[in-house]
């Protein structure tokens, strides 16, 4: 069979096979191994929520589209869709949208769902497979998802590797070929790499690419600026004026600016994120517990602080790590590095902004 031709805008993303193919797939609508004439991606609104989602899907991709729902295998996503990432490497094509509204932890807690986004990748494999093959190919599409999602850096109490409602199907000729394809293999290796490619590359134009500044990854973690700003004004002594808020404001942006305490934060993401999970070095036993005798987090503020305002924030980090204020007593029961390091943002930027006023 020949590779589809993929048909998208703003509503759907239709995948015509020309003739009917089989499939592998955990998309709702779908007879979980079967065979289909074509796969369509419908985008529906976010928030949205039906009492029978599959005649819902069913009757548009008829009205809408014009196709059987009998042939189809049926995706829904509240990402956007026309931005869609095609991928062709030899034999191997794989379509996929990304969005991120409910990304999904081991470590996620309480309901993810109210927003839906939702990353669903289509491969199809020009090469005849018996039931076994395709398994094996549905398999390893899965596991370079987790790639690309994990290249993303996002998290929810620890590294995400997608969401809770991701789809992925295998197309492929029918056969009985029993073909391997592991990531050690020819076949399996233009797998991984459409499937890697096209869903960070959906993501990228999704508004997640890998490299984000670090003011927007601190806001995927419900931290912003003008939390950081109220944080500062709840330790100052004296009448806060707007022009304090103004000069503090700007300092902590300088600040989120320089590559090394954008370095630094990243970093007590990172590590917070595995910590949260239980895993860090053998010798740092109980260190999810924040224990007194791990003090490298207090390092890690003390840098900041440093970098930011010279020796006097020194002191000023010492305040706002102890007392904790405004944002920080929130993250701080969340998180084991991370209240650290912005302690020392906020120390560090309170210092230069008021050097400055005299």
């Amino acid at each position: 069979m020949p590779l589809p031709t993929v048909f998208k805008d703003e509503d759907s993303v239709v995948l015509d096979f020309g003739d009917r193919v089989r499939y592998v797939s955990n998309a709702f609508s779908s007879r979980g191994v079967g065979e289909a004439r074509y796969a369509v991606n419908l985008r529906v609104p976010k928030g949205w929520k039906h009492d029978d989602p599959i005649a819902y899907a069913r009757e548009r991709v008829e009205r809408d589209l014009g196709l059987d729902p009998d042939e189809t295998v049926i995706f829904l996503t509240a990402a956007d869709v026309e931005p869609a990432a095609i991928v062709q490497i030899g034999e191997v094509m794989t379509v996929a949208t990304a969005g991120f509204g409910n990304a999904y932890s081991s470590n996620t807690k309480g309901d993810t769902t109210a927003e839906p986004s939702t990353v669903n990748v289509l491969t199809t494999i020009d090469v005849p497979l018996n039931t076994r093959s395709a398994v094996e190919a549905l398999t390893w599409t899965v596991e370079a998802k987790c790639h690309a999602v994990l290249k993303l850096a996002l998290g929810d109490k620890g590294p995400v590797l997608g969401t809770t409602t991701d789809s992925v199907a295998v197309f492929h000729p029918p056969g009985d070929e029993d073909t391997h394809l592991g990531p050690a293999t020819e076949l399996g290796a233009k797998l991984m790499e459409t499937v890697e490619t096209a869903v960070t590359r959906a993501a990228e134009r999704a508004g997640k690419p890998q490299r984000r500044p670090i003011e927007e990854m601190l806001r995927e973690e419900g931290i912003t600026v003008e939390d950081l700003v109220r944080t500062g004004a709840e330790l100052y002594v004296g009448e806060w004026t707007e022009e304090h808020e103004r000069t503090v404001r700007e300092e902590i942006e300088t600040a989120l600016k320089n590559p090394n305490i954008a370095m630094t934060l990243f970093l007590a993401l990172l590590l917070d994120r595995f910590l949260q999970l239980g895993t860090y070095p053998a010798e740092c036993e109980g260190a999810e517990e924040d224990p007194g005798w791990l003090y490298y987090d207090e390092a890690i503020g003390q840098f900041v602080a440093l970098e930011i305002g010279g020796y006097g924030a020194l002191f000023n980090f010492k305040r706002y790590d102890e007392e904790k204020p405004g944002v920080l007593s929130r993250v701080d029961e969340e998180w084991i590095t991370l209240d650290d390091a912005l302690a020392g943002l906020v120390a560090g930027a309170m210092t230069a902004a008021f050097r400055k006023q005299g």
